[in-house]
Order: C-alpha cells, then sequence, then structure tokens
C-alpha cells in the first residue's frame, strides 16, 4: 500500500511531465505557425459578420414578409453568435494584444450586439478556461437544474431541480433554447452587482436596448418591435447549445484535491468535434477545442493547423485525444446524463467511477 509521500512523489513526477510535454508542444506549435497573428481573416470575419447583422435588422425594420422575416431573424441569430465568437477570441488575446481595442471589440460584438455583456463574459469564461470541468469551481458545471455529476444531483433539494434531473437527458436540448435569454438576464445580474466596475457595459447596453426599441417601435410598434427581438434571442439559444453542449459534458471531471497537470487535465476533459472548413465557420473553430484549451491565444484561423500538429504529438506520446462527430459528442452527452439521473440516490455520490468520463479517458 503507497504512502502518502509515495502518492506525492508520484504526483509530482506527473506534474513535470506534463509541463514538460506543454512545453514541447508549445514549440512545434510555434515552429509552425500558429500562434502568428492573423488580421486579414479577422477583420474580414468582422466586416461580415457587421453587414450581415445591419442587412437583416434592416430588412426587419421593412416589415417584410413572414417567410422573409423569419430568414431575417435566423440571419441575426446566426451573426449574433457569430459576433460572441469574435468577442470571445479578443477576450483571449488572440485578435490583439492591447487591451483597450481587445475590450473594445468585446463591448461591441458581445454588449451592443447581443446583450451578452462583455465584463460577465469575461468573467465566467476566464474561471471555465482556468478550472475547466473542475467538480466544485468550473462555473459551466454548476446548475440549479441539471446534474452534470453524480453529487450535482444529490445537492439538489427543490423539487423542480429533481424533476429536471430524472429527465434532464431529454430536457437539457429543448431548455438550452432558453439560453440566449438567461446569458442575457446573468449580464444584468452582474451589472447590478458590480455597478462601479460595469459602467462601460451599462452605457453599451443602452445602446443595445435603442438599437432594439428605439426606431424599430417608432416604425413597427412596440408589439412587432418585441416580438422581433424575442425571437431572435430565442434563436440563439438552439445554436449556443449545438456548439457548447458537447464540448465537456460526458468527459472526466475533477474532483477536488485530485492532483493532475494542467496540460493532461485539459486533454482529459475536452473532445474535439468535426474537421471540415463548414464545422470551423459553424463552430467558430471551437470544433478543435482541445487546441483551445490547451493554447486559447490560437487565432481561430490556424486551430486547424494546431489540431493536426496536436494529434500526432498525443499519439506519439500516448496521450489522451478525444476527436469524434457531433453526433456521437451528443450521443454520449445523452447517455451521460441518462446515467446520471437513474444513479441510485444513496450511491450517486460515491461511484462516480462507474460514469463514463468519470474516471477518464
Amino acid at each position: 500500500m503507497k504512502t502518502f509521500e509515495q502518492h506525492d512523489r508520484v504526483a509530482d513526477t506527473a506534474l513535470q511531465r506534463g509541463r514538460s510535454l506543454h512545453r514541447q508542444l508549445k514549440h512545434e506549435l510555434k515552429a509552425a505557425g500558429c500562434f502568428a497573428p492573423a488580421p486579414l481573416l479577422q477583420l474580414s470575419h468582422m466586416f461580415v459578420i457587421t453587414i450581415l447583422f445591419a442587412g437583416a435588422y434592416i430588412l426587419l425594420l421593412l416589415e417584410p414578409a413572414t417567410g422573409v422575416r423569419g430568414a431575417a431573424l435566423l440571419v441575426l441569430a446566426f451573426s449574433s453568435v457569430q459576433a460572441g465568437y469574435i468577442a470571445h477570441e479578443a477576450g483571449h488575446g488572440a485578435i490583439t494584444r492591447k487591451r483597450w481595442l481587445a475590450t473594445s471589440i468585446g463591448q461591441f460584438f458581445n454588449t451592443f450586439l447581443t446583450a451578452l455583456c462583455y465584463s460577465h463574459f469575461q468573467k465566467i469564461h476566464i474561471c471555465h478556461h482556468s478550472h475547466c470541468n473542475e467538480r466544485d469551481q468550473d462555473v459551466d458545471l454548476q446548475s440549479g437544474l441539471f446534474s452534470l455529476y453524480p453529487e450535482a444531483k444529490e445537492a439538489k433539494t427543490s423539487l423542480l431541480g429533481r424533476l429536471v434531473t430524472r429527465h434532464q437527458a431529454y430536457l437539457i436540448w429543448p431548455l438550452v433554447s432558453l439560453q440566449g435569454f438567461t446569458l442575457k438576464i446573468d449580464s444584468l445580474v452582474t451589472l447590478r452587482q458590480n455597478p462601479q466596475k460595469t459602467r462601460v457595459d451599462q452605457a453599451v447596453l443602452v445602446l443595445h436596448l435603442l438599437l432594439w426599441f428605439g426606431l424599430p417601435v417608432y416604425l413597427l410598434g412596440f408589439a412587432n418591435a418585441t416580438l422581433n427581438y424575442a425571437l431572435m434571442t430565442w434563436l440563439i439559444g438552439p445554436y449556443l447549445g449545438a456548439v457548447f453542449l458537447v464540448n465537456h459534458i460526458g468527459t472526466h471531471v475533477v474532483r477536488p484535491g485530485e492532483r493532475m497537470p494542467s496540460f493532461i487535465q485539459k486533454l482529459t476533459t475536452t473532445r474535439n468535434l468535426g474537421s471540415t472548413r463548414v464545422d470551423d465557420l459553424f463552430f467558430g473553430g471551437l470544433n478543435n477545442h482541445v487546441e483551445h484549451h490547451i493554447f486559447p491565444s490560437i487565432p481561430s484561423a490556424h486551430l486547424r493547423r494546431a489540431r493536426i500538429i496536436t494529434r500526432r504529438f498525443c499519439q506519439q506520446h500516448e496521450l489522451c485525444y478525444q476527436e469524434m462527430s457531433w453526433y456521437r459528442a451528443a450521443g454520449e452527452v445523452f447517455r451521460y446524463l441518462q446515467q446520471i439521473a437513474r444513479q441510485p440516490a444513496r450511491s450517486a455520490a460515491t461511484t462516480s467511477r462507474e460514469i463514463p468520463g468519470h474516471a477518464g479517458n
């Protein structure tokens, strides 16, 4: 039986190996130009998304026929999520190292266009990257309705939380369609709790509200303007769910006190999806999620190249590398949530290793 000292030595050796492998991979990616700026592609993306958003917005002001109105709302939802990708990339320093410029980009593409306040997004996203899939630290694992790890089921005390958990494998997809609304509401909570630190967000959010309830109310009336805004916000939800539900759910959940090299943690808690150009567009490069988590400052334009190098590196060093189609990932998420829901209450907190993902992959 190993002593605590022996366990510590093994853990220290693993940490040192993890750091060494991380440095080696970073060196290879740098040599391949993966960290190089991609200003032309990024500026083109910003321009196209801004034009798409503006064109669809103006089209709505003309009171088009129902079919055209629906198409315009779909374009607005698509461009809103794409705008979020741009703000996300800016927040990681992958567009510019100048903080004021990155913040300006984030405020325009997040707060102004989508009302997902940039300060709120940065707050929760930095926490997610720092504690990816850590049971008690990752904000993305904390939910009042869903149980994303066995212990969360035990902690549910409300009737609604228990009821949703029981059927969560089926309910998560329709309920995630409301995410556009919940993100905006959460942003407002952050602004209310931090009034002094979020003054820029507050000012830009007023401009967002004027954009949707100024001229649209004057031209279309309050009811139509509100309906357009609500439908656009709702359409954002399924898109966000399709992108983000399959990145981490069902992979390894890091327990409190579990010592693991950061590099290995990111490999075991993240999965990649499709690798076509269409996938790159739809997911904003986040189909290459493993590479993004290991090196967040790599521009999305270079993640495809980084993926090829990282996959080969992991194969050479016999490291975990999770890569699959979106449909297979969605299936894993479904089965994982279903197994948590079916765990007997008395043993759910002690049988994590029986659920796929908790013992590592």
